[in-house]
């Protein structure tokens, strides 16, 4: 090969690398561009986040105090009308009070501090403080929590079952509370506790206007909502079904939503019983009854 052709080619490998690296670059400017963009999409959805939490907070303590105040105003006879305010009181503090149990459980969730606390507990006991829990709300919608037990494995009920019993009662009060939320005045929710072999199901149907399947990959991301309108009446899914989604996975377990065939939706978790129990109930009463000796 003569010193011209071997220039040639020289070149023409030059050019094919050049036009390799510029590709290469446009490919990791996009990239950097794409980057950039969710970064600040991060940033406004937190923010959204951050407000309408806020929000959730600020305004049942706003309420309990006016409350509280008109009360007091109320003259001697004016019993009737205390009770209502009292019951209002009451809404107000319980909504606040589950707030909080959400806030306090992402934030522990985001920084990787949630630990199982595994135990033995009847499944119909967790059925029946849920229903207790939400009395006053679901009269207060007019809504009826239809409860249903189911064992495929036997015939026997109750059931005892071992897992972490304070994470599936967060799951099942996040899932309840949704479908009270998003349900119409005088409709049912029904929530059924289905026992298999070595598993534990909780399903949830409410007749409400359901979750549209293409939001259904954005519902767990406790940064995103379906409504981001900071005052917005109907506050989103996010933050709650993204505990429901975490605490479910820490248990080794699945979460699937489906259209509930006479409208609304179904909601259901699928939880694998743990092999061993951390006797947390036993190390607590030990802790309460244990002197401290200086």
């Amino acid at each position: 090969m003569n010193s011209k052709n071997k220039l040639e080619t020289d070149l023409e490998a030059c050019r094919q690398r050049n036009s390799q690296l510029s590709r290469e670059n446009d490919e990791l400017a996009r990239s950097l561009f794409e980057v950039n963009e969710k970064l600040r999409d991060s940033e406004r959805l937190k923010g959204h986040f951050i407000s309408n939490i806020t929000n959730e907070i600020l305004n049942p303590f706003a309420s309990v105090l006016a409350l509280a105040q008109n009360i007091k105003q109320l003259k001697e006879g004016d019993i009737a009308q205390a009770h209502r305010m009292a019951e209002l009181i009451y809404i107000e503090a319980f909504q606040l009070d589950f707030q909080l149990k959400n806030i306090f459980a992402a934030a522990l969730i985001e920084a990787g501090n949630e630990d199982l606390k595994l135990n033995s507990f009847k499944i119909q006991e967790l059925g029946e403080s849920i229903g207790q829990y939400f009395q006053a709300l679901l009269i207060k919608r007019n809504i009826r929590l239809s409860i249903g037990f189911v064992n495929n494995h036997s015939a026997d009920f109750p059931v005892s079952f071992t897992s972490d019993k304070e994470k599936l009662d967060l799951i099942l009060k996040n899932l309840i509370s949704n479908s009270i939320k998003y349900s119409p005045e005088n409709s049912v929710i029904n929530l059924e506790f289905i026992v298999e072999k070595g598993n534990f199901a909780i399903e949830v149907s409410d007749f409400g206007k359901g979750i549209h399947e293409v939001d259904r990959k954005i519902v767990f991301d406790r940064f995103k909502q379906l409504d981001e309108k900071i005052n917005s009446i109907n506050t989103g899914h996010g933050l709650g079904l993204s505990i429901v989604q975490a605490y479910t996975e820490m248990l080794g377990g699945k979460v699937s939503l489906n259209d509930n065939r006479e409208g609304g939706l179904k909601i259901r978790i699928s939880i694998p019983e743990s092999s061993k129990t951390d006797n947390w109930d036993n190390l607590e009463d030990f802790l309460l009854d244990s002197e401290v000796i200086f």
